[in-house]
């Protein structure tokens, strides 16, 4: 069962159960929209009434332990957590910052790894398995604007305005904006702010071969005496650095501070905080 399909079925359950409690539908009625008997329905809703969410999931199959372990998160906690999951469908990491920004007074000292345990243990989250990753030749520059990334994304979807982004492939000083269209003379305009607020002079850029990277982007680097140099085709390995970087903001920046395109002065403000903060930590980290 995939993890939607686990989403939609609890999310049934919980309804049918509530209406149930409500008055709003009958035994007999729910039982058929669950598809098990009224038996079946009635210890379900019993369970539910004095268990909570732990009785959606049903009960691990096997033996049970008739003690708890005495280190264990108690149980209140897990079933906030795990109704904290149905109602957000977020991994461990996402849901560690939903509990530190909205429920930090009730779930204190709730670490990744306690959240990750419980989702695991309440099979809402397959359990993380290392994959060996695939050889490529890795490189880093000897200093700091010898060579910047620079890349576009749609952070909020197809036609939804574009992030450009660009990071230092030594210092990993990183840099970005947004944008209501993709056009070269908007990451012309986005490199000319990278240049004013880089902390040392740009020697080279590495794009790929979007159009967006020709017409005056071009021009702005030929004038700046700035070598542009093209990823090979196929190869996105190579702006590997920019790529994650992309992910970073979004993660760290756009979704936890709910950013939408609709209101793109705020999406700008967000990022300059963000950078001020990401660039701060990355020089004290000595990138």
């Amino acid at each position: 069962m995939t993890y939607s399909t686990t989403l939609d079925l609890l999310k049934t359950k919980k309804e049918v159960l509530v209406k149930v409690n409500q008055g709003l539908l009958g035994v007999v009625t729910g039982a058929e929209l669950l598809g098990i008997t009224r038996q079946g329905f009635w210890k379900l809703r019993k369970r539910f009434n004095s268990e909570g969410y732990q009785a959606l999931l049903g009960r691990k199959r096997g033996p049970k332990s008739w003690y708890r372990v005495h280190n264990r998160t108690p149980k209140w906690a897990e079933d906030k957590v795990c109704e904290l999951w149905i109602d957000n469908h977020v991994g461990p990491d996402r849901l560690l910052w939903i509990i530190e920004d909205y429920h930090q007074e009730i779930l204190t000292h709730v670490s990744r790894s306690t959240i990750y345990r419980i989702l695991v243990r309440r099979r809402l989250h397959k359990p993380e398995t290392q994959e060996k990753e695939k050889h490529t030749k890795r490189y880093t520059k000897t200093y700091p604007g010898e060579e910047i990334q620079i890349d576009t994304t749609e952070p909020f979807g197809k036609g939804r305005g574009i992030q450009i982004s660009a990071i230092d492939d030594y210092s990993r000083w990183g840099f970005a904006d947004f944008y209501q269209r993709n056009t070269s003379l908007n990451t012309a305009l986005f490199l000319s702010r990278c240049i004013q607020f880089a902390p040392f002079p740009i020697q080279a850029v590495r794009t790929d071969h979007g159009s967006e990277f020709y017409g005056r982007f071009k021009t702005v680097c030929s004038r700046l005496g700035i070598e542009i140099i093209r990823n090979r085709v196929n190869t996105p390995e190579h702006n590997g650095k920019v790529e994650r970087f992309h992910r970073t903001i979004d993660e760290e920046c756009l979704w936890r501070t709910r950013a939408e395109s609709e209101y793109p002065e705020e999406v700008r403000f967000q990022l300059t905080r963000y950078l001020a903060w990401y660039n701060r930590v990355s020089d004290e980290n000595g990138h």
